[in-house]
Parts: structure tokens; C-alpha cells; sequence
């Protein structure tokens, strides 16, 4: 079958599970896959993507469904530098050693090298259309799962939990980033953590290898006066200079180095956990 990329979900149908039946017993068309079992049908876009549910994203890009809610406004990048803490997700594979089914929860624009990507939108890396509180893969098929800043996006992030913590293997990995001290960013924005809270996710079913700051105090302190300074200036001329006053004054901040330890992370924008399954 030709599509305009590759979908690996396409060459390991053993791992796709039917959210009608509960089954993996598929028959591949160039159109759709269909279950053996109940005859549920999941349809092939002219993309290639497979489409798991009916109602999905349509738009191209995420930040378009916030219906214009946006604090930043026209600045939408205060800090220009991509200071990241923690492990990276395109380095997660060669650092865990993985060399099974690895996931992209909400991956959006991401696309990683040896990824599969899930998202509910339409965008161009996706691989699998999905709804996180059923994610259409089988019980402990995926070897590692990558959830960066997804969870504050979906109001029962706690049935999100529960499938991700069923369709990871044992032994399997997963990569969970949230925010701490993040402005709210998007329409579609419910919840924060802090570090405990975050480790209070998974705890139950995973052991903790590390964890820390994603995006530091820099990230909190620049995003959230940059946003003030939108909100209250209303001249734009003299909005203008102050972004670029405060630009010149914030950026000592973002050469403080980024801590691992817990009073750290309590001043952080973004946490995350990398854990291993029991």
C-alpha cells in the first residue's frame, strides 16, 4: 500500500487494538483496516494516517483550536533560547536502549526517529488519530511512551494514566513532562502539578529513575512578566519597548543552571519523570 509516509502502526497491526471489541485480529485494505472479530473499521486517510475516532482535530496546527485565547499575543517566543533540562525525547531510545514500540503521546508537530506518533489532531507527523482515554494499542505492547505537556490538556488526565500505564510493557519506560509555574497557554489548559503530585501519577505502578526541571525558573519568571506586560500595555509602540527592555534584563536568568533537587523544581515551569514500569 502506498501512502505519502510511512505509518509503522500499518506494519505492526499485532499492537493496534479495536476500541469496539477489545481485539488485534485486523484484515488491511488500502482504504481501512478492519477487525476480524466485530468488523469494526478503522479508515486510512489519503495520508495514511489511521483515524480511530470520528471525532478528531481537523485543524493543521494546535495552537489554532485555542480560539484566540493567548497571553503572549504577538510574542508568542519571549525566550529564544532552547534551554531544556532532563533527557531529550529524540535521545530517549538510544539512552533506555529501546528497541521495541515506542509511543509519541500527543506528539502534534514532533516527529522523532522511531516514534509512533498519536495525537487527536490531524497534523502532519501523526500516525495514529487517537482519543487518550482509549488509546487503540494493545495491553503491554509499547516499550516506551513520551507524554510532553499533554496531560494539562485533557480534563480526566487520570484515565490517560490508566491506559498508558496499561499498554506500557513491563520493564517499559515512560517519559511524562507537565507544567508547574506555566501560564495557561491554550484554551483547552486544566491542570498543573508539582513534583509530588507528578511522582504521585505513576508511583503506583512505576519506579521513579529521575527526575527534574524541563523548562527552569528562567522559563517561569520571563513567560509570566512578558505576559503581564501584554495584558496591561495597551499603546503598542510602547509595548513594543518594553518586550525589549525586559528581554535585555531577563536574560541573566537563563544562565542559572537548572537544579535536580526538589526545592528546584518547585520554582520550575515544567517538570518531568522518566520511570520504568513494575
Amino acid at each position: 500500500m502506498k501512502n505519502s509516509f510511512e505509518n509503522p502502526i500499518l506494519d505492526n497491526l499485532e499492537c493496534l487494538l479495536c476500541i469496539n471489541c477489545e481485539d488485534s485480529d485486523w484484515r488491511q485494505s488500502a482504504e481501512f483496516v478492519l477487525c476480524g472479530k466485530c468488523q469494526h473499521k478503522y479508515v486510512i486517510s489519503r495520508s495514511g494516517k489511521v483515524l480511530t475516532v470520528e471525532n478528531h482535530i481537523m485543524e493543521e496546527n494546535w495552537e489554532k483550536v485555542s480560539e484566540g485565547f493567548n497571553l503572549l499575543k504577538g510574542n508568542e517566543h519571549p525566550i529564544r533560547i532552547n534551554k531544556i533540562g532532563g533527557p531529550r525525547i529524540s535521545q530517549l531510545r538510544k539512552i533506555l536502549d529501546v528497541q521495541g514500540l515506542s509511543v509519541n503521546l500527543g506528539s502534534g508537530q514532533d516527529n522523532y526517529a522511531g516514534f509512533l506518533n498519536l495525537d487527536l489532531g490531524d497534523y502532519s507527523p501523526v500516525h495514529v488519530i487517537a482519543d487518550f482515554t482509549k488509546i487503540p494499542l494493545v495491553d503491554e505492547s509499547v516499550q516506551l511512551v513520551a507524554c510532553n505537556s499533554v496531560l494539562e490538556h485533557i480534563y480526566d488526565y487520570e484515565k490517560v494514566v490508566r491506559e498508558i500505564t496499561r499498554i506500557t510493557k513491563r520493564g517499559g519506560f515512560l517519559y511524562l513532562c507537565v507544567p508547574l509555574m506555566s501560564i495557561r497557554h491554550h484554551k483547552y489548559d486544566y491542570h498543573r502539578w508539582t513534583s509530588a503530585g507528578l511522582k504521585k501519577l505513576v508511583e503506583e505502578n512505576f519506579t521513579i529513575l529521575e527526575s527534574g526541571a524541563c523548562r527552569g525558573v528562567a522559563y517561569s519568571m520571563i513567560s509570566y512578566i512578558d505576559a503581564l506586560l501584554t495584558h496591561k500595555v495597551k499603546n503598542t509602540v510602547a509595548l513594543w519597548v518594553c518586550h525589549r527592555i525586559w528581554r535585555i534584563l531577563s536574560f541573566p536568568l537563563l544562565l542559572i543552571r537548572d537544579d535536580s533537587d526538589e526545592e528546584y523544581q518547585a520554582l520550575a515551569n515544567t517538570i518531568y519523570v522518566l520511570a520504568k514500569k513494575n
